[in-house]
């Protein structure tokens, strides 16, 4: 048996293909078959229908049928493809959110990046003074600079939320 998740005009069918030659589509168990006649012409039977079905594959993966003057945009995965591809369609939507806190109380000298800057992993963003010291603070993602809290000349608390890349 193998299983298949069928996206058809962006409507997801489970298909579980039998060894006996039957489909269970959404829990209707139906006998099936394809027959190829040409590249791109296909005659498939369902239960006791018959369709006489073009198929087009573009270059993304997906399939055009074209049954009965209809066309069904189409995409066929494994289960365990699916399942890949909704981690990765929902990791591709995930924001990261970084919170860059002063590591000691002290003077904020000076920003070195302002609200809508891109910053890049380990670059310096400000200038700390601390206990008559400078320190660099680097960033700790790259990102894009979303908020800054405070502004140079301020004293911070160590903990302070001092900006947030995203």
């Amino acid at each position: 048996m193998n299983e298949f998740v069928i996206t058809v005009n962006n409507k997801k069918k489970t298909v579980r293909v039998n060894d006996d030659g039957t489909v269970n589509l959404d829990g209707k168990l139906q006998s099936a078959s394809v027959t190829k006649i040409s590249n791109h012409s296909y005659l498939l039977r369902f239960g006791n229908k018959i369709y006489e079905a073009a198929v087009n594959k573009s270059s993304n993966g997906e399939f055009r049928f074209l049954i009965d003057g209809w066309y069904f945009d189409t995409n066929v995965r494994t289960r365990l493809q699916e399942t890949a591809y909704e981690l990765l369609r929902n990791k591709q939507k995930t924001y990261h959110h970084t919170e860059v806190k002063a590591p000691m109380p002290g003077l904020l000298i000076k920003i070195k990046k302002t609200v809508g800057d891109f910053v890049e992993l380990g670059e310096p963003i400000l200038v700390l003074e601390a206990m008559k010291m400078e320190n660099d603070l680097h960033s700790p993602s790259s990102g894009i600079i979303k908020e800054i809290h405070f502004q140079e000349g301020q004293t911070v608390e160590k903990g302070s939320v001092i900006l947030i890349i995203e």
